[in-house]
């Protein structure tokens, strides 16, 4: 008898829990269904999700836009490049300096650009709206004098209908001239026919100046640097971030060059780089790629212990010879696989004749990282290179 009654209290106890199990799936289904967006309503403790996660992150939000002039009131025409968690688009202001998008996501990015090229960057966070609409206010810079070109694929400025996918460049620079500084940061969009424009200032003969602006590919993480002293009539810079470079590479080389008064790099045919040692030209064919602008060692065989490599560029392998008789701006960026780097700045003064090298580094006593690595400043433009015997006054 006793084990009968212990039997039926195990049966209704095993059919009330099942029971229970049974309704808490049908309650957390049905809250599901009714929670919309995919998010449920409840969990299966009774904790509303939509209270804990940001509205945002479930919901789009309408964003007003109000853009400001330098001297204030509405700026009508403005073109703004908008990026939210899912996309990245174009829109214009209308006649008060007002523009309005659907965004998806908690954090939106804008690069405003006014009529004199000025751009200004936002970065703003939608986490604690909770209506669903966020007016965002933006007051376009004073004109200023300088243009940066930013690209990450080798083509120089496009249409600003042709944006590529992953088209965004983080950026920072540093302006001197004379006793005047100026510094910045913001994001870009490679390649867009609105470049940056920066003030750095015009600085007499006599005075030093200089402008070195670090950038970064928010797709790849890629860098590159642009170090210069010599302000052109033009008042133009140019620099490209590479489009791919071989995760095992050893040294990374990338030429930041243009003719002057051009907003485009030269674009460098595959080879433009040359290695010298004391025996005459080293073979790099099997150790180096190269994307147009950037090359990287893949290994570094062409650098025997003990021997000073010179490196020399060669800017006549560029497309229609577009270097030919032109002064040449810009410099030279290397950086090694720990992501240390050195630059120097293309002479500028004197133009370039078609099969001329340009010696701008030497690779000390087969050097393995940037230590090893000195640069070689105020170089002229040679016909000839046989050797490394420009290395022997910088490598010790």
């Amino acid at each position: 008898m006793t084990r009968l009654w212990i039997f039926l209290v195990v049966a209704l106890v095993s059919m009330h829990l099942a029971e229970g199990s049974r309704r808490r799936r049908r309650g957390y289904y049905n809250d599901y269904k009714r929670g919309g967006m995919g998010y449920p309503k409840r969990s299966n403790y009774g904790l509303d999700l939509r209270k804990v996660a940001p509205r945002c992150s479930y919901k789009m939000t309408w964003v007003r836009i109000v853009v400001e002039g330098p001297k204030g009131g509405g700026y009508p025409n403005a073109l703004i490049s908008l990026q939210d968690e899912k996309q990245m688009g174009k829109l214009y202001t209308d006649r008060n300096g007002v523009a309005k998008a659907a965004v998806k996501g908690c954090k939106i990015s804008l690069i405003v650009w006014g009529k004199d090229l000025q751009t200004t960057y936002e970065l703003v966070s939608l986490k604690h709206n909770k209506s669903g609409k966020e007016t965002i206010y933006v007051k376009v810079k004073s004109r200023c004098n300088f243009l940066l070109h930013l690209d990450q694929r080798n083509d120089g400025p496009v249409s600003e209908n042709d944006f590529d996918e992953d088209t965004y460049i983080q950026y920072q620079y540093v302006a001197k001239s004379g006793g005047y500084k100026e510094a910045g940061n913001g994001i870009a969009v490679s390649g867009s026919e609105n470049p940056i424009c920066i003030n750095w200032k015009p600085f007499a003969d006599g005075e030093k100046g200089s402008l070195k602006v670090q950038a970064v590919s928010q797709s790849t993480a890629d860098t590159n640097v642009l170090h210069i002293t010599k302000q052109g009539d033009d008042k133009i810079a140019v620099l490209n971030i590479p489009s791919y470079i071989d995760d095992s590479y050893k040294f990374l080389i990338c030429i930041n060059v243009w003719a002057a008064g051009d907003d485009d790099l030269i674009s460098i045919d595959s080879g433009f780089l040359n290695a010298f040692n004391s025996m005459g030209s080293v073979d790099l064919s099997n150790s180096v790629d190269d994307d147009g602008s950037c090359a990287w060692f893949k290994d570094l065989d062409a650098f025997a212990d003990g021997e000073n490599t010179l490196l020399a560029i060669d800017f006549s392998d560029s497309d229609d010879n577009e270097a030919d008789g032109e002064y040449l701006e810009g410099n030279a960026y290397i950086q090694d696989c720990n992501g240390k780097y050195t630059t120097v700045e293309v002479t500028g003064d004197e133009t370039y004749t078609e099969g001329f090298l340009w010696p701008f580094a030497c690779i000390c006593d087969g050097a393995k990282d940037i230590r090893g690595v000195k640069v070689l400043k105020n170089q002229d433009f040679e016909y000839s290179i046989s050797d490394n015997s420009k290395c022997d006054s910088v490598c010790h």
